[in-house]
């Protein structure tokens, strides 16, 4: 065989398999998966059945409830953070298996939930597998506090 013949073969191998790997991601959505914020991701509840999603939003005030027998967390987020007054309509309740949350996971957290959707007993429940929450920016409280709406110091002249 000559060498541009084992030249070429081993370059289809190699876009063989980089088309390959790049199909199995696309179509099973592993990479390249982005998060929906929560109206967007109830518009469209029906649809996602089963399949794999990213939802963002914010813990609800009041709705953690830790099972240490079972080895669980349920909570509800909402759309909007709790503290902005703001009344939330919609909620989407979701059970966590496990008991380690990370720390900055409480009432009024903004997190992104990562898991599937399933219907049970009349009730839309979201199965968590991995649970992360989005730490606060110090500059935000510092620029309420001041009065400005970014976080940029204001110029006076």
């Amino acid at each position: 065989m000559s060498k541009g013949l084992q030249i070429a073969l081993g370059a289809a191998i190699v876009v063989g398999l980089l088309g390959w790997y790049a199909y199995t991601n696309i179509q099973g959505q592993a990479a390249f998966q982005y998060y929906q914020d929560l109206d967007e991701f109830m518009a469209n509840v029906d649809g996602l059945e089963g399949r794999p999603v990213r939802v963002h939003g914010y813990v609800a005030n009041d709705s953690i409830d830790r099972d240490l027998d079972a080895k669980k967390v349920v909570f509800s987020v909402q759309g909007t953070p709790p503290h902005s007054g703001l009344a939330s309509n919609r909620t989407l309740e979701v059970l966590y298996l496990g008991l380690e949350t990370p720390d900055l996971f409480r009432d009024g957290a903004e997190v992104v939930v990562e898991g599937r959707i399933e219907h049970q007993q009349g009730r839309t429940l979201f199965l968590a597998d991995n649970l992360m929450a989005k730490c606060p920016s110090k500059f935000e409280a510092a620029a309420a506090a001041e009065g400005t709406s970014s976080g940029e110091p204001e110029v006076v002249l």
